[in-house]
Order: C-alpha cells, then structure tokens, then sequence
C-alpha cells in the first residue's frame, strides 16, 4: 500500500484513537473541513488502509484469560503454523517473528483449556517443534491507546480519553451477554462506524438502546473497538516484539514507562517479564529504543524481533500482509 499524505495519516491516526468518532469532530481537531475529511477518511476505509473493528473481549464475559504462546517451528513450515494459530478462534493477535524460526500469539483460554489446546490441538500441527506459554497478569497498554507521533498529545486527548488498559485481560466476572448485545457487537464487527440510525434499524431496538449497550460494553472493557491499520502506509514499516526481563520488582514502573512512550501499540507484563509490540519508522529508532531501554534502571535484559508476517490483528485474519474484509450480511 502507498505511503499516505499528511492528511491521510492524520485521519488514519484520529481513528486509531477513535474508531467511531464522527467526521466532523475529526475536521475540528485536524483544522480541517468536514467534507474533505469526510472524503479522504471514506476513502482510506474502502481501501482497506484501516479498518474499525469490533469484538468480546473473552476474559470480561468468560472464566478465559490472556496468554501469551510463542511456537518455534523450522523456516520452511513456520507460515503453515501461524497460520493455523490464526485460523483459531482463541487468537485473538498472531505474527512470525525474524529474530528466530518462532510465531507469537495472544491467546485467551480458561486454566482447563491449555491441555486441549497445546498437547492436542497443537501437538498435531505438522512442523510444531516447541512452545513456550505464560499468563499475561496486567496490561499497560492495547492498540486502543496507540498515540504515534502523527498528532498531537492534545489532538488524541480531544478525540477520545486514554484508555484503560487494564480492562484488557482482566476478568470482571460480568455475566454472558444477551442476544442482543451480541447481535451489536458483530454488527460492529462487520462495520465499527455503522451509525446509530443503521444498528438500531437492524436490530429493530430503540436509538437510546444501542447507545446505552454500546457505552455498557466498553466503558467496562466487554466490547473493545478497535482500528486495524496498515502501519507502513501511516509511516512505520518496523514493527517488532520486545522483551524485557525485569530485576528489583520494576515491572510496574518499566510497564507505565512502555506505556507511555509513542511508539508502544501493546504492552503486558507476566511476573518479571515485560512484552510490548512496537512500531517505529526506521531501524535506527529501533536501535536507540533499545539503548534506552537498556539503560534503564531495573532492566536485566531487553531484546527485539522484528516482525517478518501478521498473520491476525484485533482478531482480524490476515492473508499474505492484506487482511481480511468483513463478511457480507446474508
């Protein structure tokens, strides 16, 4: 996909911040007018630039937490097993990794669901060598929070606050949703910026129902909205995986510190170790990134690979580096 034009990437960051925020307040915050952005953000969306996606989130409606999986298989197999894990339904984010013959995975399970998945399901994939699988016990920061330096700090705070990434694989013990509500949220899987006029007409409920159920679900991390963008044509073609390994307790500390930085997409934390998902324009920011973060106090190591493949992100299927459109309502 081409590199975009200023406006474009400054549209594409407003809905990274905010998926469903209206045209028009998008043009306020740009100084721009309604109509052009209007004109360029529909565009960037029938491209498939971005997409607004919408789903569950298990952890919230369900006894499933968050885990991460990293499956090493040899060169020429590696592909067939991501795409597997991305073909499965608990995945909810799956890449190939550079550094090393290794896919990693996001994946939300129940405790009695891990020995199905890994010495089973797994164990049957051709080309699977080994696995590695921990609990992601906080996260500091979800795609949702993703502040490029595409606007500024301002310009994100006015289109929607910062999120709290904590809700993302917290489990609340919320009770299962109702038809209903999981009719909306694969409405908004299919279009995360149907209006309310649309989403109340297919689910034949009032305006004021939808508005409710919708701030419901994601006000209390059940429902997530999210923007799936194509990072090289916003401006950051290196995205890469880093792991820390924390000394003294500093998780915590080095977690608001990933979290806070502009280049940090998703970051979690399992005991001492620290994960995050980076995006950067060049390999020389990759490069001083880690010098900083190896400078840090409380950093034992600190390592990166970069990604080779996406194969899912936000539970959006990838096929090839293009990802999947939504499917058309029968």
């Amino acid at each position: 996909m081409e590199q975009l034009d200023t406006l474009d990437r400054q549209i594409m960051a407003a809905l990274v911040r905010n998926g469903r925020a209206p045209w028009r307040l998008i043009a306020e915050v740009l100084g721009q007018q309604e109509r052009t952005v209007a004109r360029r953000g529909n565009k960037l969306l029938e491209s498939g630039a971005v997409r607004i996606n919408a789903f569950i989130n298990p952890a919230a409606v369900s006894s499933r937490a968050a885990f991460l999986l990293r499956v090493t298989a040899p060169p020429r197999q590696l592909r067939q097993v991501c795409s597997w894990l991305a073909d499965q339904d608990e995945s909810s984010w799956v890449s190939a990794l550079s550094g090393s013959s290794e896919g990693v995975a996001e994946m939300f399970l129940a405790p009695d669901e891990l020995a199905e998945l890994l010495y089973h399901r797994l164990a049957k994939v051709e080309g699977v060598q080994s696995f590695t699988m921990m609990p992601l016990f906080e996260y500091f920061r979800t795609p949702s929070g993703w502040t490029p330096d595409v606007l500024a700090k301002q310009q994100y705070a006015a289109l929607h606050p910062d999120e709290d990434a904590r809700l993302a694989g917290t489990p609340s013990g919320h009770p299962p949703l109702d038809d209903t509500s999981r009719m909306l949220a694969g409405l908004l899987h299919r279009n995360g910026r149907a209006t309310m006029d649309e989403l109340a007409s297919d689910l034949s409920v009032s305006k004021a129902t939808v508005s409710r159920r919708l701030d419901a679900m994601t006000s209390s991390g059940t429902l997530f909205i999210r923007a799936v963008a194509d990072l090289p044509s916003l401006g950051f073609p290196v995205e890469s995986l880093i792991s820390i390994t924390c000394a003294d307790a500093a998780t915590e500390g080095l977690g608001a510190h990933l979290a806070g930085l502009p280049v940090t997409r998703w970051a979690a934390a399992s005991g001492e170790q620290l994960v995050a998902q980076v995006a950067l324009a060049t390999l020389d920011d990759l490069r001083l990134l880690l010098a900083d973060l190896q400078k840090r106090d409380g950093v034992a190591s600190a390592r990166s690979s970069i990604y080779a493949e996406v194969f899912k992100r936000s539970t959006v299927r990838y096929h090839d580096g293009v990802p999947e459109r939504p499917a058309a309502v029968a």
